[in-house]
């Protein structure tokens, strides 16, 4: 048995003991050209290639040089340097060839298809396959779903919407590529007796191989002022020229194999779709190894880790040339190869340099999020948002750059285009299967990337937008309803911007810019880009509510003009941790000279901290993370809708049932309800805000007011029954600081808030003026269970951990999950342990050998039903990797339920 022959990819496919390369893009000393399309063609030393592929190069490429071609007849044994060179028709386009080239020397064979199809072309020559030991294929598709109709049947169903336009009154244009598939289309025309006017482009191939066509329509070139009852043939580029677009009468229908995906007329956008293709689909590729016997098959072009691992499971030695064969699940190189990629990976290759381009934007949020350095990015920022022309596109670049996609104000409200709708998308263009689609978007776990790799799958016809149009866009999305009006227009939208800046679009949709940037640093580049102090910029965000009219104010130099603004939401003000009492009255009496010589003390509530605002015309709850509860809570909004004055209060909301004070555990349950008919019935548990501050009234700002004044105006307000006044303890003395901890957890609640009665209110800071005393929580140390991918920078990385206690049988029970508190190096190694000691995987998530014993810090730990346990732990971290103690010393249930004061059952 002969040895096989040598192939190596290297930018392309090169055979180095023949030293010969085939269909390389970029010139080289020895080449073989199977067909004469564009992708196929460069100038080299010397070329082989059929007779036919030479004359249409001379006609398309103006090629005048003979001396460095070659052109072989069909069939004929050529002799070359020890080796036999053979041409055989190829199928795929007028003049296209394989090449079967033999070793002289030990008979050793390889067939090279270049684009192929099998079944009979009405342009072309019917393929013919040679046996051979090695086989170079492509595999544009190489997937189960693409089995093309008979030709004659998409020809009819062709030639009958052309018909049926023409009955319209319409313009039937049809769409393919001048030189293969136009030739293919007017075949197909031949015997319909219609008058047909082609592009330019398609009359100069059309003329070169028209000899050896067979039967043709009367064809000539195209002319808009005669086009009407015409059939119009032009290249897809074509398809919305200004030319088409002036005949408004013409409906477009794209000829492909693509037309085999799910949502390809909206992909192409056009009218309809036919799957006529030059190449060999599915069956046909198989036929192909089939009859050639090759010892190995190398795939290159389209689907080709796919039809490989299909090959393997045949029994065949198949490989892909351009990438590695690891995995046998669909697209799971492509996602593992990018999942590692950095984020300049992603960048566009060439650069949109309108300043008010949504692709301009894009490009600044990946050069962003390519540095490392914090000063970096936001000097890439300052720069790009101080070079907008136009004052109306401040706003719109700063908001997006903040993740917003509107004025937080703004009464319409948010997007409502979610996941699912985003997906639904992507898959309709892409023609992905459900299956495809999970394994592509749970390797990546991030929107962005998940969009760039489908995207790219995907023929795509970019189009300028500006931030004025995308604006525009995003407001039409919000306002469609259904799911079927969100999904489209989204898809129309995609398919006119790249991959890269379709992949920015939807990370702005979702709010996972993941630019590596912290809180404050739009703010930060805002402030550098119009010479601002930073922390006027971020104040002025903060009281308006809007990033985007604080960059406007710092334009001109304005910002002290910002203020509250009713159904704003503020960023809370709040408390630093202390210790203990004397911790509280050193803190807060000691510090400076002129410090109080007594502190208020109020009850810390295990509640949810909440900001009512109560304009003239609406009543609104907003948590301390600026989130809209009010629905959940509309005993408040009933309360509140009694007040008598305008006002933004803060305080909690706290649960009571039979007078009992319940826990945030209780309450927590409400946050994730939208149906009133499931909140909890008044006779079972009443809600309470409980108000401690003042913010505004009436149109008038008390931030700057020390609390005593705040605390006089909140004592002249009404409160009517559901809103009550926190009551103030005052001390003056470490001795009576913690007599009154004592007191407030005997009244079961978590603790004490020590407050400076001179401080001014300072919204998003956790200052001195604020201090909190709570009762230090023990630990537990428990044995990870579960390893669960992350998301955003730690996609790649195994970091949110499930974890259990042991019950008195030994048994594992879950009572929480946590995924912070550990460094980037240690949940590497975690990583790197979790994915050799998996015992199964469903998902991301892995069950793993319990081994691992963590110390979890939490803040309480209460009774529940969604864990085995019956125990679940409010805002668990991880503390330490207990490497001294093994899976036998972890905590035991009855331990975590003794903490719990719960009895066991």
């Amino acid at each position: 048995m002969s040895p096989l022959l040598t192939v190596t990819h290297r930018k392309g496919i090169y055979l180095p003991e023949a030293d010969l390369w085939l269909d390389p893009h970029f010139g080289v000393e020895r080449a073989f050209i199977s067909h004469a399309h564009s992708d196929h063609v460069a100038r080299h030393r010397l070329t082989f290639s059929s007779e036919l592929t030479l004359e249409l190069m001379r006609a398309r490429y103006g090629v005048s040089d003979s001396s460095s071609f070659q052109a072989l007849p069909m069939r004929q044994v050529f002799e070359w340097e020890g080796w036999q060179l053979r041409l055989f028709p190829a199928g795929h386009i007028v003049g296209s060839a394989m090449l079967h080239l033999t070793r002289v020397a030990d008979g050793a064979t390889l067939l090279y298809t270049g684009d192929y199809k099998l079944r009979q072309g009405l342009s072309s020559e019917r393929c013919e396959l040679l046996p051979a030991d090695t086989l170079i294929m492509e595999t544009t598709f190489g997937l189960p779903q693409f089995h093309f109709p008979p030709t004659a049947e998409t020809v009819a169903a062709m030639l009958k919407w052309v018909h049926e336009t023409l009955d319209d009154g319409g313009i039937p244009v049809l769409l393919g590529y001048s030189l293969g598939k136009a030739q293919e289309i007017l075949c197909a025309l031949g015997d319909a007796g219609l008058p047909v006017m082609v592009h330019k482009a398609i009359l100069e191939m059309t003329e070169v191989v028209a000899p050896l066509l067979g039967k043709l329509p009367r064809y000539r070139l195209f002319d808009p002022a005669q086009a009407a009852g015409h059939v119009l043939l032009f290249p897809p580029s074509g398809a919305r020229s200004l030319a088409l677009r002036k005949l408004k009468t013409c409906r477009t229908a794209m000829l492909s194999g693509w037309a085999m995906q799910p949502g390809a007329k909206y992909r192409y956008q056009v009218d309809e779709v036919f799957p006529l293709s030059d190449h060999a689909d599915y069956p046909e590729l198989l036929e192909t190894v089939e009859t050639v016997c090759p010892r190995r098959v190398y795939l290159v072009h389209g689907y080709t880790q796919e039809f490989a691992a299909d090959l393997r499971a045949r029994g065949y030695e198949a490989w892909t040339l351009e990438r590695a064969d690891q995995l046998e699940i669909p697209l799971e190189n492509i996602v593992q190869k990018t999942a590692l990629a950095p984020e300049s990976s992603q960048m566009p290759e060439s650069g949109e340099e309108v300043p008010e381009s949504f692709a301009r934007w894009a490009q600044v949020c990946a050069l962003a999020a390519a540095e490392s350095s914090r000063l970096k990015k936001v000097t890439v920022l300052a720069d790009y948002l101080r070079a907008l022309p136009q004052e109306a596109d401040l706003p719109l670049a700063v908001r997006y750059c903040a993740g917003l996609l509107f004025d937080p104000a703004s009464p319409e409200g948010p997007l409502n285009t979610g996941w699912a709708i985003i997906r639904r998308a992507l898959q309709e263009l892409s023609g992905l299967s459900d299956a495809e689609y999970r394994t592509l978007s749970r390797s990546q776990a991030d929107a962005g990337r998940t969009a760039f790799l489908v995207l790219g799958r995907v023929p795509l016809t970019p189009e300028p937008m500006d931030l004025q149009a995308t604006d525009q866009f995003f407001r039409a999305l919000r306002e469609a309803r259904g799911p079927v009006p969100k999904a489209k227009l989204l898809r129309e939208r995609l398919v006119t911007l790249s991959p890269h800046t379709g992949s920015w679009l939807v990370r702005l949709m979702t709010g996972e810019l993941r630019m590596g940037s912290k809180e404050g640093l739009i703010e930060e580049a805002v402030a550098a880009a119009f010479q601002q102090p930073a922390d006027a910029v971020r104040e002025a965000a903060m009281l308006t509510g809007d990033i985007g009219h604080a960059a406007l104010l710092a334009k001109d130099a304005r910002l002290h003009e910002a203020a509250p603004r009713p159904l704003v939401p503020l960023k809370v003000m709040l408390a630093s941790p202390e210790e203990t009492a004397a911790d509280i009255w050193q803190r807060l009496t000691a510090a400076e000279p002129g410090a109080p010589a007594q502190i208020w003390l109020e009850d810390k509530y295990d509640g949810i901290r909440a900001q009512l605002h109560r304009s003239a015309t609406q009543i609104e709850i907003f948590t301390r993370d600026l989130k809209l509860v009010s629905a959940q809570f509309p005993e408040i909004l009933q309360a509140a809708d009694r007040l008598q004055d305008e006002v933004i209060l803060d305080g909690e909301i706290i649960a009571y049932a039979e007078d009992k004070k319940l826990s945030f555990f209780d309450l927590q349950k409400r946050l994730g309800r939208r149906d009133q008919a499931d909140l909890f019935l008044p006779s079972d548990i009443s809600v309470r805000y409980v108000v401690f501050d003042l913010l505004w009234k009436n149109g008038s700002s008390l931030l700057e007011q020390p609390l005593t004044q705040r605390r006089l105006a909140l004592e002249s307000l009404a409160l009517p029954a559901g809103l009550s006044l926190i009551e103030v303890h005052q001390a003056c003395s470490e001795v009576e600081i913690e007599a009154a901890f004592m007191a407030a957890r005997r009244r079961n609640n978590e603790g004490l808030i020590a407050k400076d009665p001179a401080s001014p209110y300072s919204p998003g800071r956790r200052g001195k003026s604020w201090l909190k005393l709570k009762k230090a929580f023990a630990t537990l140390d428990v044995v990870v269970v579960k390893a669960e991918q992350g998301h955003g920078k730690r996609s790649h990385v195994l970091s949110d951990y499930t974890f259990a206690v042991r019950d008195e049988h030994g048994a594992h029970r879950i009572i929480g999950k946590a995924y912070s508190g550990l460094t980037d190096a240690e949940i590497e190694t975690l990583t790197e342990h979790f994915t050799s000691t998996t015992l199964a995987q469903k998902g991301s998530v892995r069950t793993v050998i319990p081994d691992t014993v963590l110390e979890i810090a939490f803040d309480s730990i209460q009774a529940s039903t969604r864990h085995d346990s019956g125990l679940s732990l409010r805002f668990p971290r991880i503390k330490a990797i207990r490497t001294d103690k093994g899976p036998e010393d972890i905590d035991t249930l009855a331990y975590a339920q003794k903490l719990a004061g719960v009895l066991p059952a």
